[in-house]
């Protein structure tokens, strides 16, 4: 996953994303102790996958770049026009 592409994200998304690469490469690891994997480059991915996401996160913490509230926004106009 490219930069630009996780700065389109929202924050909640980053993090159910960065969930879901931790769920992955904790199965990987433990394939990996129990048998030869198919991939073994898929780790490595998943591994700078992760750094990247984290990294973002960070940064749109501390104020250095914002993420995208793109989504958010269309959720509340969409929910918005649902109640009228």
């Amino acid at each position: 996953m490219k930069p630009g592409q996780i700065r389109d994200l929202s924050v909640e998304e980053v993090e159910h994303r960065l969930r879901e690469i931790d769920e992955e490469l904790f199965n990987l690891n433990l394939r990996r102790r129990v048998q030869k994997l198919d991939n073994p480059l898929r780790l490595r991915v998943l591994r700078r996958d992760r750094a990247r996401l984290s990294t973002i996160l960070h940064e749109n913490a501390r104020g250095i770049r914002r993420l995208s509230t793109f989504s958010k926004i269309l959720e509340t106009k969409s929910s918005g026009g649902e109640k009228e």
